[in-house]
């Protein structure tokens, strides 16, 4: 059984014993249910701290069309399905950090027809994890990573093995979100 989902369980029975109880003691007041109302909110994960419901940043981006990539060259991710806090340029293929956290960062790109193809993630100027597809297979890589306020992330087609191609129609993606500040 999954830990989460086991701690889940008993933060809600101990709920649930409290507040029976509180109401055995306090019935005319009101407290139990106050009690319980603060703990529920406790408990409630929150996915931004900021006020007035603004979102967390995240992005989601795919390429179209199958792409010939030459050495070094950055990928372009060209359809954006999601880009809260606009913190993702379709145009330069760069993630650039807004809110120094926490981030999980994940790409899966598809080699094309009978060849090899060769990623990384680059963080500003340094290479880091790599994604390696062939024939129509998939590489992918996840990383989650300490980023801070104006750090640059791309994809980038290593440039060791000259133009490569990769397979498109939304089989090759680029997505980022922040976990925690």
């Amino acid at each position: 059984m999954n830990m989460k989902f086991v701690c889940n369980i008993l933060i809600v029975i101990a709920m649930m014993e409290i507040r029976n109880v509180l109401a055995s003691c306090n019935k005319e007041n009101g407290l139990s249910e106050d009690l319980l109302d603060m703990m529920c909110k406790i408990r409630t994960p929150r996915i931004n701290s900021e006020p007035h419901g603004s979102q967390c940043d995240a992005f989601t981006a795919s390429i179209t069309k199958n792409t010939n990539l030459a050495a070094n060259e950055v990928i372009k991710f060209d359809k954006v399905w999601l880009n809260t806090g606009k913190i993702y340029d379709s145009s330069t293929g760069v993630f650039t950090v807004k809110k120094t956290g926490l981030y999980l960062v994940s790409s899966s790109v598809m080699a094309g027809g009978s060849q090899y193809l060769h990623c990384h993630l680059w963080k500003n100027n340094e290479s880091t994890v790599g994604a390696y597809g062939l024939k129509f297979s998939q590489g992918s890589l996840n990383a989650v990573m300490e980023l801070k306020r104006g750090d640059k992330l791309t994809i980038r087609h290593d440039g060791h093995n000259g133009t490569e191609k990769m397979f498109g129609r939304h089989w090759s993606m680029f997505s980022a979100y922040i976990i925690s500040e």
